[in-house]
This record gives C-alpha cells, structure tokens and sequence, in this order.
C-alpha cells in the first residue's frame, strides 16, 4: 500500500475549522496523524484524500501498532 496524503479538517462544530495535510497509507492513520497537530477541545471534521502527492504536509506518518519498536 503506497503512501497518499489527506486533508484533515479539525476544529469544533459550528466553530472555526482548519484543514492539517498528512501523509498515510489509510484515512483512519490520516485521523491518528493529524491528532498530534490538534488543539485541546478540537475533533477530527472529516477526512478527505487528495490527488496532488507532491503538497507540503503538516505532519510526518502515523506509526502502526505492527511496527516492531511498538509491540509491547
């Protein structure tokens, strides 16, 4: 699976939003990517891929519960 990026809307509802570009290989790793850019109080939107895999992101990759440095 290759590597895509996401724009990741956060913020609170009916509240200001703001959009978080990450890079992920699946939309549920874009949300835990974009987590680590999120203010207190503020919730994932929605999550959206894109089709331009040359943008500036904001975030580096999730890591995933099968890398070997995160299995407990």
């Amino acid at each position: 699976m290759s590597m895509r990026i996401y724009r990741v809307t956060v913020g609170r509802e009916g509240g200001p939003t703001r959009v978080v570009k990450v890079p992920s290989k699946t939309d549920v790793q874009a949300g835990d990517a974009a987590v680590t850019q999120m203010s207190e109080g503020e919730s994932i939107l929605s999550i959206v891929e894109t089709d331009d895999p040359y943008q500036e992101v904001d975030a580096m990759p999730p890591g995933t519960q099968t890398h070997p440095d995160q299995i407990v």
